[in-house]
């Protein structure tokens, strides 16, 4: 657009307009973050790859996440459910010909090790520690 020299009261009229609607947009949006009582980072997609050597922080699907040139990972892995201590074995040592018995102290004591060792590789899944 071509003015004129002499018309300067325009253009500061069209950059106050300009600045009024800009304020008026940024009224009317939520910030994307807050750090009021700490840092609240607003839900987002994934962001796109950010230069090289560079790091975003964003948060999606209620986790802290980073994108990097290298990877999009969690910077805070949830946490699994608590997994109950193993019981004391019950089977003791087998002297002599085993009986009945022990055997089946055995292999309630099996049992046991492999309900445990299923407690805690499920935990570990819930908390995205490990993936299989």
């Amino acid at each position: 657009m071509n003015r004129f020299p002499a018309d300067d009261e325009g253009d500061f009229s069209d950059l106050r307009t300009a600045v009024d609607e800009i304020q008026a947009l940024l009224r009317t949006r939520a910030p994307l973050i807050e750090a009021s009582r700490g840092w609240i980072l607003r839900q987002m997609g994934t962001p796109s790859i950010p230069p090289s050597g560079d790091v975003h922080i964003y948060a999606s699907g209620g986790r802290l996440r980073a994108r990097s040139t290298l990877d999009d990972v969690p910077l805070v892995d949830r946490q699994g459910g608590p997994v109950a201590i193993a019981a004391n074995m019950t089977a003791g040592p087998i002297a002599g010909s085993p009986t009945m018995a022990q055997y089946n102290a055995l292999y309630n004591d099996v049992v046991e090790v492999r309900a445990q060792l299923n407690a805690l590789i499920n935990s570990l899944r819930a908390g995205t520690v490990i993936l299989t």
